[in-house]
């Protein structure tokens, strides 16, 4: 027996078997793992504005756009009414234009200006009896400038507080209405009339026409004993200044 211990405690291993005491043991490594499934670095890319960059910079220099120059609106003395259209117009008058500049109409120089204004014209006329009257071409910064002006010079027209008649006389608004010329024009008249205290006074006809047309507005302002220009012919002559303005 006890020799058949001894035996069995000396037994040779077989072929391709390895004692359990000398199998390695797992253990969590800490080093990086480097193998070969394992994805490659995305190389950074090159930035052309950090110091060392690779890219070449372009050798033609860069041209900005040179903008394309504005010719600048100027008023001329071609826009303005002529003394034969105003004679053809209101052929009852003898009119003519003079180089004379035309008087301040009743409703004062506020009724014929604006704000932001950048040029003027006028020109008088006159039949050199008992009628007088004028043009104002004012040129404004924009077209917003000149709606507005248009605005203000119709509202100081139709208020009419520079003049007022004297107290032998009083004042009514006989015209108010819109013309389809330039891009807008109203005509608008007052009439002063003797009051029954006074009735030896003499009457008096003022009319208007205000016309905008871009950043140019034109106003047309007559007086004249008795009731005035005939609104047909105000108009016909409203009409011929409109065209000039372009």
């Amino acid at each position: 027996m006890g020799l058949l211990l001894v035996a069995c405690g000396n037994k040779e291993p077989a072929a391709g078997e390895v004692p359990a005491a000398s199998v390695p043991t797992a253990t969590a490594s800490t080093t990086p793992s480097t193998s070969p499934t394992a994805g490659p670095t995305a190389a950074p890319v090159d930035n052309p504005s950090e110091p060392g960059a690779t890219a070449e910079p372009s050798k033609k220099p860069t041209v900005a756009p040179k903008p394309t120059p504005v010719k600048p609106f100027r008023l001329s003395s071609s826009m303005l009414l002529t003394g034969k259209e105003m004679a053809k117009g209101d052929p009852s008058r003898r009119w003519r234009s003079n180089s004379q500049a035309p008087l301040a109409p009743i409703c004062g120089l506020a009724s014929t200006r604006g704000d932001k204004v950048q040029g003027v014209l006028s020109r008088h006329f006159t039949d050199e009896l008992e009628a007088d009257g004028g043009q104002w071409i004012t040129r404004y910064s924009d077209e917003r400038a000149a709606r507005a002006a248009y605005n203000q010079i119709v509202a100081t027209i139709k208020s009419c507080k520079a003049f007022s008649p004297g107290q032998t006389h009083a004042r009514k608004m006989t015209e108010n209405r819109t013309l389809a010329l330039g891009d807008r024009t109203r005509i608008l008249r007052w009439y002063d009339y003797a009051l029954p205290s006074d009735p030896g006074s003499e009457n008096g006809g003022f009319p208007y026409a205000v016309t905008q047309q871009g950043n140019v507005v034109s106003v047309l302002a007559f007086s004249e004993m008795g009731t005035g220009i005939e609104p047909a012919n105000f108009e016909r002559i409203a009409r011929s200044a409109a065209a000039r303005l372009g």
